[in-house]
């Protein structure tokens, strides 16, 4: 009995070997190619392009994160309808960092190891997207960021994986300085936020001080929550500054916006493209009335030229957003809208995992006309704007206007 038990043992478990040895070959295949079915591993067949987005729905950060939630999911909706991408759909798994690092870092992974998506998204604010940015270099993951700091994508040798959408804070600061020495304004006060955007622009509206002859008096600080910084304004203008710029993201713009003219301070009031959005004016009131800001174009459509080469992508998008969410996709809408239609571009052209569409970015979005701005990527610009890309707005009765 033994002696025809033994041979019988041996084949049953030389067949299991070899299941295994198959079915490990098939996972391992797929997982190199960065879950292009949408974690269907083994499957063989394209059956969705699974991408991970992370925006901050909730938290300090939520008027940004916000609408960028909400044009990614209009996006997706459309292009399913329409039949998916070259027949294939589209599956979007968004994820709410809360405004919190730690929260955007375990997401990411999340995405990434668990769901296998092909490329991620996001997140709204600077220190998020450069806690997922360690991640993604990591793991060999195309992103692309919405938030403001050079940072983000620079030095592009430690961001060959990264790109973004929002015109960077060099930019918006060359476009802050341009209208200063139109308006013949010298020197200036900085009140910066402490945070990663705040610092970041920072560490521009410094550098390029010299190159457009102006005089930084004094340079003050605050965080994001803070209720006054009645004490640093104070000091601003006893510097003798001609115009105080504030770079941060609100609530901070906005108190600042109301210390100064209760303390009957009369200077301009030149903010970063951090607060183009109506929450700022509603949190300034009357103090917003004035204050001058970079932005881009979405946030007045209906004053945009029809000979614009934004003119189509912006109008088509404004009308689609507003009419399903009855609310403004203001520019943070733009770089969710462009977030998820720059990698929809390279999927439609071939780029089908993680590598072919970070390739695909990187070689051959040239000229490619989104609601920020015209974009040509390069290997040494991972950002691919100018400070074209922006015009200044004013508030005027309560609405951010086109400065002209």
């Amino acid at each position: 009995m033994k002696k025809l038990f033994l041979p019988f043992l041996m084949a049953i478990m030389a067949a299991l070997l070899l299941a295994a040895c198959g079915s490990d070959s098939g996972a391992g295949t797929e997982k190199e190619k960065g879950g292009s079915t949408g974690g269907n591993e083994g499957a063989g067949e394209v059956t969705e392009y699974k991408i991970g987005a992370i925006y901050s729905k909730t938290g300090p950060n939520s008027p940004l994160g916000e609408p960028e939630w909400n044009a990614t999911k209009l996006i997706e909706e459309k292009i399913n309808a329409e039949g998916g991408i070259n027949g294939v759909p589209l599956k979007i798994i968004l994820a709410d960092d809360e405004s919190s690092q730690e929260k955007a870092t375990q997401e990411a992974n999340r995405l990434i190891n668990d769901e296998k998506v092909i490329a991620i998204l996001g997140s709204s604010g600077s220190g998020e997207s450069l806690a997922m940015k360690g991640i993604a270099m990591q793991q060999q993951v195309p992103m692309v960021s919405a938030a403001a700091s050079a940072h983000v994508v620079e030095p592009v040798e430690d961001s060959k994986w990264v790109f973004k959408t929002p015109q960077s804070d060099k930019l918006a600061v060359e476009r802050v300085y341009m209208y200063l020495n139109e308006q013949g304004i010298s020197k200036v006060g900085l009140i910066t936020d402490s945070n990663a955007f705040g610092s970041s622009g920072l560490e521009y509206l410094e550098a390029l001080e010299e190159e457009y002859k102006l005089d930084i008096v004094a340079k003050e600080s605050f965080n994001t929550q803070d209720p006054d910084m009645s004490a640093q304004l104070t000091k601003i203008n006893s510097a003798g500054a001609e115009a105080i710029i504030v770079w941060g993201t609100n609530p901070g713009p906005a108190v600042i916006a109301k210390n100064t003219r209760d303390l009957g301070i009369d200077l301009p009031i030149i903010g970063s493209h951090g607060i183009a959005n109506q929450n700022f004016i509603t949190l300034a009131e009357a103090a917003a009335e004035g204050v001058v800001i970079p932005t881009g174009k979405l946030l007045f459509p209906s004053e945009i030229p029809a000979d614009d080469a934004q003119y189509d992508v912006i109008s088509t998008f404004y009308e689609e957003y507003t009419a399903k969410y009855s609310s403004e996709p203001t520019n943070f809408g733009s770089y969710g809208y462009d977030n998820i239609m720059l990698v929809i571009e390279a999927l439609k052209n071939g780029a089908t995992d993680r590598e072919s569409i970070r390739d695909y970015l990187e070689t051959n979005i040239t000229d490619w006309v989104g609601t920020t701005g015209v974009f040509n990527f390069t290997a040494e610009d991972h950002n691919g704007l100018t400070p074209d890309s922006l015009v200044m707005a004013v508030v005027k009765d309560g609405k951010w206007t086109f400065l002209e």
